[in-house]
């Protein structure tokens, strides 16, 4: 288990409130509404109830982050595996300059590509980031779509594969 350090902003997304860790009294913990709302309705509880209210701070996004994360989740191909909360905690990790919390992989692979830093908890976080292909498995037709299903050439089935990955610290660095 990753321990996260004290005196750190910190945006938790859902697998970070579900793992009923204790962060240290001086971390800063931000979410957005959605996330807090999922969590109110899997765990009805005094508990819940009490973190919520007295730890952390509910924010949502601008719009500009979102967008601008949004175009980064499409350019590296991990947009059709990020749910519209996943976009949020990232554009609020990116707005705050904070860390995120999350065991979520594509969610760190857009976070690498953005320099959002990421803390996993449970399960071992990314090496590498990885920029993904959508392509017809017919036809081999690549989509410029990541969301795409079908292929709009000639209707086959669109596959994901992996365009290239590097490490995650070249992925940080300007020019690589």
């Amino acid at each position: 288990m990753t321990e996260v350090k004290g005196g750190k902003v910190l945006v938790l997304d859902t697998s970070a409130m579900y793992s009923g860790t204790d962060y240290p009294p001086d971390a800063v913990l931000y979410t957005t509404p959605d996330i807090v709302s999922e969590l109110r309705r899997v765990y009805r509880s005094s508990r819940t109830e009490f973190f919520v209210d007295t730890r952390l701070t509910v924010k949502m996004p601008r719009q500009s982050s979102i967008e601008m994360v949004r175009e980064m989740a499409k350019k590296n191909g991990d947009i059709a595996r990020l749910s519209p909360e996943d976009i949020d905690v990232l554009s609020l990790a990116f707005e705050l300059k904070a860390t995120i919390v999350t065991e979520d992989y594509s969610i760190q692979n857009t976070a690498s590509a953005l320099g959002i830093e990421y803390i996993s908890l449970y399960i071992p976080a990314i090496n590498d980031y990885v920029e993904w292909n959508v392509i017809c498995v017919s036809c081999g037709h690549v989509a410029e779509d990541a969301t795409q299903k079908e292929c709009r050439i000639c209707g086959g089935r669109n596959i994901t594969k992996r365009r290239k990955s590097r490490s995650v610290r070249d992925a940080r660095e300007p020019g690589r």
